[in-house]
């Protein structure tokens, strides 16, 4: 029976079958878990406990993102050249201290408004080098065929704890204070870093070159500038990210404002779309080999996320909100998988790190740029009509893409995979 079950377990989720797969997916998981209770402890600090100023949720997100913009591809071409395990723990300490610093001074009263503003950059620029190291090594522990299944279990992983993270934090910011959310993130990075110890690795000779940043940066620039469909996946990722992300900066106005549900009601509607994203990360491996036009799939997800996002941005009921996060963090997380496969199985492994952070580039890049048209935006049109407008946005700007396209999308697409 067992071992039914765990062929079974390989069959829809291979990449599980890679012990060190399987021991970074359990220490990054309890760590995310932590992270997401501190993005949501983070969010209720500034607004509404150390102000009334709704737009400064979009100020806040964007400085946090913003240092990925200025970072990430030099990131990119120093990634493929370290070892990456030793670097990844390193950064993993940084984002523990950098937690364990918020939780004193909100601790003992001592936090104020340029404080958030400073560690959030701070850690900004840590992400900015981590999430491209973070990609790449996850080539490290899988086999190539695997690597579809590895990239949507670890975005499944990252929502699951968003699914977690965000309503526990809403219950213990109800009862206990802010306080104990930063802590409990702390602690849960030496869940990670553990994992990352007991990691096993067969010595394996490795010719660097070491190029310049400055070639470094040409070289990759050149690849995407002469592989079309490569840089036309990159674009579709950001259009998603900067007309997605107003809804996730905007939660807590909804929660707040409009359906006065307070922190656990913000918790849940976080949790709804790591629901709905866990959905596609268990289920995306199977799709993937499965649909012969995959082509189709980004079109589809993007297309159900424009028309959730507006259904949700003019939801009378907060039950029927819960549902559309759900259904767009299906919708959301399946179009995110498609594309980093399609990427990171087709591109050379010399230039794997310099492409991921070009991904990581427009993907986090599109972040801080969707969070800042949020702020100029909700002052004049509120909360619900932001949602709606950016909603539109996504499937038209999509649409646009695509026909310029003139078939090469389809045609391209089929020819990768």
């Amino acid at each position: 029976m067992l071992s039914k079950l765990k062929y079974k377990v390989l069959d829809i989720m291979p990449a599980l079958g890679s012990a060190n797969y399987r021991l970074y997916f359990t220490g990054q998981g309890i760590s995310l878990v932590g992270s997401w209770m501190q993005a949501i402890a983070m969010q209720w600090l500034i607004y509404p406990t150390l102000s009334n100023n709704k737009s400064l949720l979009g100020i806040v997100s964007a400085v946090n993102l913003a240092p990925t913009v200025f970072f990430v591809l030099i990131a990119g071409v120093l990634v493929d050249r370290i070892n990456k395990r030793n670097v990844f723990i390193s950064f993993q300490i940084l984002y523990a201290f950098f937690a364990l610093v918020l939780f004193f001074l909100v601790q003992f009263h001592l936090i104020e408004i340029w404080h958030v503003f400073l560690l959030t950059f701070l850690e900004g620029v840590v992400v900015a080098f981590e999430n491209p190291t973070r990609q790449t090594f996850m080539t490290e522990l899988v086999e190539k065929k695997h690597l579809p299944s590895a990239l949507s279990l670890s975005s499944g992983m990252f929502n699951g704890a968003r699914a977690i993270g965000p309503a526990l934090a809403g219950i213990l910011i109800a009862t206990v204070g802010i306080a104990p959310a930063y802590l409990l993130n702390s602690i849960s990075f030496l869940f990670v870093i553990g994992s990352l110890l007991l990691m096993k690795f067969p010595p394996v000779e490795k010719n660097v070159v070491h190029i310049s940043i400055r070639d470094g940066l040409k070289e990759g620039f050149f690849y995407i500038t002469h592989n079309k469909i490569i840089a036309l996946l990159l674009m579709l990722t950001a259009i998603l990210t900067i007309f997605t992300w107003p809804v996730a900066t905007l939660l807590p106005a909804f929660a707040h404002e409009v359906f006065k549900v307070g922190e656990i009601g913000f918790g849940l509607l976080q949790s709804f779309f790591g629901i709905g994203a866990v959905v596609s990360a268990i289920t995306f491996s199977k799709l993937f080999h499965t649909v012969n036009r995959k082509y189709l799939m980004p079109i589809f997800g993007i297309g159900i996320a424009s028309i959730v996002g507006n259904i949700f941005a003019w939801s009378p009921t907060f039950a029927l909100s819960l549902f559309c996060q759900m259904i767009n963090g299906w919708a959301i997380g399946m179009t995110y998988s498609t594309f980093s496969s399609l990427i990171i199985m087709n591109i050379p492994d010399h230039l794997r790190g310099r492409m991921m952070s070009y991904y990581t580039f427009v993907l986090m890049g599109g972040m801080p740029l969707g969070a800042l048209l949020t702020s100029l935006s909700v002052g004049s049109l509120g909360a619900r009509l932001t949602v709606s407008v950016y909603s539109s946005l996504l499937f038209l700007s999509t649409a646009i893409l695509i026909f310029l396209t003139k078939g090469k999308y389809q045609r391209k697409i089929s020819a990768m995979v």
